[in-house]
């Protein structure tokens, strides 16, 4: 937030700066309310050792607690039962599905992403996925025979990986210095109405708002053409396991952070060795995400209208 000197305000994206060391500051989180679930402000709850107040609206709203969960958003039992997880843009030039995984979601091969192993410092070996872990599934599978008498490796329990990347390509790209991605098998994904699985390959059957910034070769962010909005990231060597915005699901459903489809990867945060974050900020997310793991089914959520 910059002051003129005429008393006026201007707002500007933290993401589009080089860097915000020792230029921006996180003091609070805003529009808590919005978020039905709490959103990252679960995940990153302390800056610079002092506890970032969480307000319902604006600055000087009404302050919500830790792991607070709208009484709006539907139980956990309601939501185990949902067969489709919505997603759209902010103008909804595109919607889409989401279905639950199923063992067309373990077919694909995907070498590993920055979020499990570093790639500067990872022997290339271990980021081609020479097992072939189907580590965007929750619990990870691995290809083989299964034991007679035990569940299918696929089941309705099994979520999606999700994790916030802190690249400056992703910030500098979207504007904002957090990206959160969740990681779906292209074949659970359709475009609203579409009987096949969404396609961002060839042209003539890609969702026509969406445009293509070819980030680096082979690397494509996709985004809506009207309202700008950032809906997908994928590459040439993993075209059928895509990145999905985690900011464009339907947060009535199940909040933003959608616990009942998505595993928050806790562990790491991709790309933050290169990050352009002020260090206090990768800090507190770092740490926020180790306490947002420990309190994971210790404490239940309080509600509130």
């Amino acid at each position: 937030m910059l002051q003129c000197e005429d008393g006026t305000y201007w707002s500007v994206a933290a993401g589009s700066l080089n860097t915000t060391q020792g230029i921006a500051k996180l003091s609070c989180h805003v529009n808590v309310a919005d978020t039905m679930d709490g959103g990252i402000a679960d995940q990153m709850a302390i800056f610079d050792n002092h506890v970032l107040p969480r307000y319902t609206r604006g600055v000087g709203s009404e302050l919500l607690p830790p792991r607070w969960r709208s009484n709006r958003l539907k139980t956990v039992e309601a939501c185990e039962g949902d067969e489709q997880l919505y997603g759209y843009c902010h103008c909804r030039s595109l919607e889409f599905t989401i279905t639950r995984p199923t063992s067309l979601s373990a077919a694909p091969h995907a070498p590993y992403p920055d979020l499990i192993y570093p790639m500067d410092t990872t022997r290339l070996s271990t980021i081609r996925n020479v097992k072939d872990e189907k580590w965007w599934l929750y619990p990870p599978i691995f290809p083989g025979p299964v034991e007679e008498g035990s569940p299918p490796p696929v089941t309705h329990d099994t979520k999606y990986l999700a994790g916030h990347c802190v690249c400056p390509s992703c910030r500098l790209g979207s504007g904002f210095e957090i990206q959160s991605w969740a990681w779906v098998s292209r074949a659970n994904v359709y475009e609203k109405g579409a009987l096949e699985p969404i396609e961002l390959l060839h042209e003539v059957d890609r969702p026509k708002c969406l445009k293509q910034y070819v980030a680096s070769p082979g690397k494509y962010r996709e985004f809506c053409g009207t309202c700008g909005a950032t809906a997908f990231w994928w590459h040439a060597g993993r075209p059928d396991v895509i990145d999905i915005s985690v900011g464009l699901l339907d947060q009535d459903v199940d909040g933003v952070r959608a616990e009942e489809w998505l595993k928050w990867h806790t562990d790491r945060l991709s790309f933050i060795e290169t990050s352009g974050m002020s260090r206090e900020a990768v800090q507190s997310l770092k740490e926020g995400m180790k306490v947002y793991r420990d309190m994971e089914d210790v404490t239940p959520a309080p509600v509130k209208n």
